[in-house]
């Protein structure tokens, strides 16, 4: 594996990333199977190898996101792994605390993260079961990691992110978003999506985030089904508007 030739990127795919984060910590089946994501877990030899190709073949920082095995806790590598991808050259891991192979079910166990973090002096992040900004405090004061990352909640509670920061930072746990916060949002990340892909996927992909989106209104059930089956976004827009209309009208909008 070689660097990429300047000259040979296409103009709009220059990204200019800060780093390159390898993912080995997906285990959906058809990634892991095929040997990608957590699938490299079943080989850590050839995971510390790949990672160390990627090192030399470019001249940014490279880090690395892993489960903490593939299978039984009998067969854990992440503690022997950590050193090792350090030794790679990797600049930072984060350590998604469960196997390959329980996927999202179970608890996360955030002790690995703080063994494997104990046996390096790279930067570990734990992540895993981190949904809201007491667990982002527990995890961090529990594993001693240099920080903690955030996955699914942030799909449906994006407000998580300045939540946590609040809490670290002030001290301060915040008050839910208020009831035009989550229309607004929700009003936005359409809009955003169909720019990006256009009107036809662009409402479909939102339609994933439209239960955090909407938790806690009134009538929140109906809402999203209807929008489920909308398929313009100004049909959308209306139906947004028309619920923001309503709480307002019944002087509920700024309410959690």
């Amino acid at each position: 594996m070689g660097p990429v030739e300047e000259s040979k990127v296409p103009a709009g795919h220059k990204a200019k990333p800060a780093f390159i984060d390898i993912n080995c910590g997906c285990w959906v089946p058809k990634i892991a199977g095929r040997g990608a994501g957590a699938g490299w877990l079943r080989d850590p030899k050839a995971m510390v190898a790949m990672a160390a190709a990627v090192v030399r073949a470019v001249a940014l920082p490279v880090t690395v996101k892993t489960r903490i095995g593939w299978g039984p806790e009998s067969e854990m590598p992440i503690v022997e792994l950590a050193p090792r991808l350090e030794q790679a050259g990797v600049a930072a891991l984060t350590v998604h605390c469960r196997t390959a192979q329980m996927g999202h079910s179970g608890a996360a166990d955030w002790t690995w993260a703080a063994r494997a973090a104990e046996r390096v002096r790279i930067p570990v992040v734990v992540n895993g079961d981190v949904k809201s900004a007491g667990d982002a405090k527990s995890a961090l004061e529990k594993t001693g990691c240099a920080a903690v990352m955030v996955g699914r909640r942030a799909i449906d509670h994006p407000w998580i992110f300045r939540e946590i920061r609040a809490l670290l930072d002030d001290g301060v746990e915040l008050m839910p978003p208020t009831r035009d916060e989550r229309i607004s949002f929700c009003r936005a990340h359409l809009e955003s999506n169909v720019a990006a892909r256009g009107e036809y996927h662009g409402v479909r992909v939102t339609r994933r985030h439209l239960s955090g989106y909407l938790r806690g209104l009134p009538g929140a059930s109906a809402l999203r089904q209807r929008l489920l089956t909308c398929d313009t976004l100004p049909a959308c827009i209306d139906i947004l508007e028309a619920a923001r209309a309503g709480f307002a009208e019944q002087g509920q909008l700024s309410v959690a």
